[in-house]
């Protein structure tokens, strides 16, 4: 069985496994769950701390993948993953306020001063920081997982088959075929958002929200190094 089958397997089970404990408990224990969700170093934080955990398999594959970029069959891939690594780099370092929630250092004034909650992170300082790169990133989570089986199911399918859509975009933009359940998760949590009343509430909490996109990009990450050729000297392109 090859990597990448594997990694579809896992991929796949891991999120209906994560899925399934997230309806689960949130259902059994509502209170429990709740607690869990707490932010900012108020309550549990549970699930803050596992975005931040989540995202660490990632950023070390998309780090590795990088630095076998010659690998792939357009250099532009390598600075593609790099992008996201860094992305995630910060979405990592924002969650855990770069520390300050486990070490417990006193906020610097100046940063206090123009902190909307006090805390050492950029992105309760500006929407730019915060509210609208995450718009993106949700935008793309959507694009690189529905996409690709949107077309196949339309009249778009044969101009997949024909090449007319550009190999690069098919192949290595578009998530895989085992993040599917990893886009369905994070837009289940998504659209509980715009509800409320009973388990809405919990599951369309902002912490899980930001949970499903780390576990996705965390994913995609490491498919990358999944998915990266055999080194041949076909293969390789000139940084």
């Amino acid at each position: 069985m090859g990597s990448e089958r594997i990694f579809i397997i896992f991929a796949t089970a891991a999120s209906i496994m994560a899925s399934s404990a997230v309806l689960f408990y949130a259902c059994l224990d509502p209170e429990g769950f709740h607690a869990h969700l707490a932010k900012d170093g108020r309550g549990s934080g549970v699930i803050e701390d596992l975005t931040v955990l989540v995202l660490i398999p990632g950023i070390l594959s998309g780090i590795w993948t990088f630095f076998l970029r010659y690998r792939f069959p357009h250099k532009m891939i390598g600075y593609w993953v790099l992008a996201w690594t860094v992305a995630c780099i910060y979405f990592a370092g924002e969650e855990a306020s770069w520390g300050q929630w486990y070490f417990n250092w006193e906020t610097p004034v100046f940063v206090d001063s123009i902190n909307d909650q006090g805390e050492t992170n950029l992105h309760n300082m500006s929407s730019w920081l915060d509210q609208k790169p995450r718009a993106l990133v949700e935008f793309f989570i959507v694009i690189a997982v529905f996409a690709a089986p949107l077309m196949r199911c339309t009249n778009y399918a044969d101009r997949l088959q024909k090449g007319k859509l550009p190999p690069l975009l098919a192949k290595w933009f578009f998530a895989p075929r085992g993040l599917l359940i990893s886009g369905v998760l994070y837009l289940c949590v998504r659209v509980s958002g715009f509800l409320s009343g009973g388990i809405f509430d919990s599951i369309g909490d902002s912490e899980l929200r930001e949970f499903t996109i780390a576990w996705f990009l965390s994913l995609y990450l490491i498919s990358y190094r999944v998915r990266l050729p055999d080194c041949t000297s076909e293969q390789k392109v000139n940084d």
